[in-house]
């Protein structure tokens, strides 16, 4: 057995020093979660401020945005541009439309929302494909909550569905064809809906067994006033069934604009901003 000089012994003793005096300061694996109180229940309280609010001028206005995950310089710079717009334009509430998180790692998570926390807006934070890399699935649930859920405000359903068929095997459940149904038939508190989601229907990671099912649910009745979502970046305004009901595919912030979308009873316009 050779001999362990002097130095070599000391040197491993203060490693070893090192390394227990200094467990407490890092995590021994990227994909543990451990979010405080702010960075848990996100969508929920940020529900509550917006349902909380009064829409004393009879106008919806929504800003959005989505696809940020690996330009937080851009999520960053957007924020402050509509922290401005806000001040000069009430914003209702923000919707980042999914891909928060690069690889779903829970750092990426805590790196984004710590940029979202600094928006003077409420704002809600769809699933996206990239969210759910690995075991980013949990981290959008321990910090946003649940994958499909709505909310009302001022007499309008705002549905919010997982699309991202890809991440769960294509197997006819994503997105859920039957709960988005269910979200849009009619009740006395709501007369017309918008839907958000990640993947839109005409893109190859939406499942292809699900496409005519979900539009007919889309259609069925006749309440939804447009869908959003993301995935593709770039900005777009089409109808994918051709049966009258708009989507809207919204700038990814590395194009350096966003989205408002304004709404006034049955109507609504969609502007671009710059920043």
């Amino acid at each position: 057995m050779s001999r362990i000089s002097v130095r070599t012994f000391f040197g491993m003793i203060l490693l070893f020093g090192a390394m227990v005096s200094c467990s407490t300061l890092f995590d021994y694996s990227p994909y543990a979660i451990d979010f405080d109180a702010k960075n848990r229940d996100v969508n929920a309280r940020n529900i509550a401020r917006i349902t909380a609010q009064n829409n004393d001028d009879g106008v919806i206005t929504i800003a959005f945005t989505g696809d940020s995950h690996r330009f937080y310089d851009e999520l960053d710079d957007l924020v402050e541009a509509v922290n401005r717009l806000n001040d000069s334009m009430r914003i209702d509430f923000l919707v980042h439309v999914g891909d928060l998180a690069d690889f779903g790692l829970p750092q990426q998570y805590l790196w984004s929302n710590e940029i979202l926390m600094r928006l003077k807006v409420p704002y809600v934070v769809v699933i996206g494909n990239h969210d759910l890399v690995s075991n980013g699935g949990d981290s959008y649930q321990t910090m946003f909550g649940p994958f499909n859920f709505s909310f009302l405000y001022d007499s309008i359903r705002f549905v919010v569905l997982n699309t991202n068929s890809l991440e769960f095997g294509m197997k006819g459940d994503v997105p859920d064809v039957e709960w988005l149904r269910s979200r849009l038939k009619p009740t006395p508190d709501f007369r017309k809906a918008v839907v958000l989601f990640h993947v839109g229907p005409n893109q190859g990671e939406f499942d292809e067994k699900l496409r005519e099912p979900f539009g007919e649910a889309m259609r069925e009745y006749d309440n939804v006033l447009f869908a959003a979502h993301g995935h593709i970046h770039s900005f777009k305004i089409y109808e994918p069934f051709d049966d009258g009901i708009p989507y809207i595919n919204v700038y990814g912030v590395e194009y350096r604009k966003f989205n408002v979308v304004r709404i006034r009873g049955d109507e609504f316009e969609v502007l671009t901003y710059a920043f």
